[in-house]
């Protein structure tokens, strides 16, 4: 099954540029502790080519694509009270509204995300990435991986790349190392993400982002000061949106930061 991907990646890849067309499916889990304390695991799947890419959380997206129709939202709703009703947790909850588009003729990437609730937009150059490669050496998936690291938007990360499937891509904004990335961790496993399914696919990049549609542009800093602010003041912020009596503020983990610390 490997080696029938590897063929089908490098056979497919001037197919898939013209068709609009994913040649390679992964799923990767990203770990890291929120602001809470608490650790978190969160699904992503990356849909890619030679020429583009789609990295987003699938839950949001079908959650998302219900709430954009009315027999959507009822049939949601109805869900939703229907768990609540039993005491339990409702099958289908949004998650991360991260979703990244990457695109290697432009050599630039349009990140989709949520600050504090509020959704935001922004463009960033590839050549940001600056990549060095070293001597060592992992399986990840029966796929044999070289290490390489950089230092990007104020964390050291170490990532682990495979040249058996040749896609300069990778979870989140990942890419530019010569075969795809399957594992990348920042500053000890701070935050960590790791490829747990990979297929070869013909499948269609998705046309439409949901969820994101009143997405306004902002810049990359400015969303991640507003979330830090949110954070440190998330108390008081809520009290006043809601109209309830102040809160204690919850006092961050020891050590913990935003997935990018350049921002301060």
């Amino acid at each position: 099954m490997k080696k029938l991907l590897t063929f089908t990646a490098m056979c497919l890849v001037a197919i898939a540029a013209v068709a609009q067309e994913a040649t390679v499916r992964v799923e990767y889990t990203e770990k890291y502790q929120n602001w809470t304390g608490a650790n978190k695991k969160e699904k992503f799947i990356l849909l890619a080519n030679n020429e583009e890419s789609r990295y987003y959380n699938p839950m949001t997206q079908k959650v998302d694509s219900m709430l954009s129709t009315t027999e959507g939202t009822a049939n949601f709703n109805n869900m939703v009270e229907a768990a609540n009703a039993a005491g339990q947790r409702p099958p289908l909850l949004p998650g991360s509204r991260t979703y990244i588009i990457k695109s290697r003729p432009k050599a630039e990437m349009k990140c989709y995300e949520s600050a504090a609730g509020e959704l935001g937009n922004y463009t960033e150059e590839m050549s940001e990435q600056i990549w060095m490669i070293g001597d060592s050496t992992r399986t990840i998936l029966g796929y044999d991986c070289v290490m390489a690291e950089m230092d990007y938007h104020g964390r050291h990360w170490t990532a682990w790349f495979t040249p058996e499937v040749p896609l300069q891509d990778g979870p989140w904004k990942f890419c530019g190392l010569p075969g795809l990335i399957l594992a990348a961790d920042a500053d000890n496993g701070k935050y960590r993400f790791e490829a747990t399914g990979i297929e070869a696919t013909d499948i269609l990049f998705p046309k439409k982002i949901y969820g994101h549609d009143l997405s306004e542009k902002m810049s990359r800093k400015e969303m991640r000061q507003t979330t830090w602010t949110f954070y440190k003041n998330s108390s008081a912020q809520m009290s006043a949106e809601f109209g309830t009596s102040a809160m204690p503020e919850v006092e961050l983990p020891e050590g913990f930061d935003l997935i990018e610390t350049d921002y301060k």
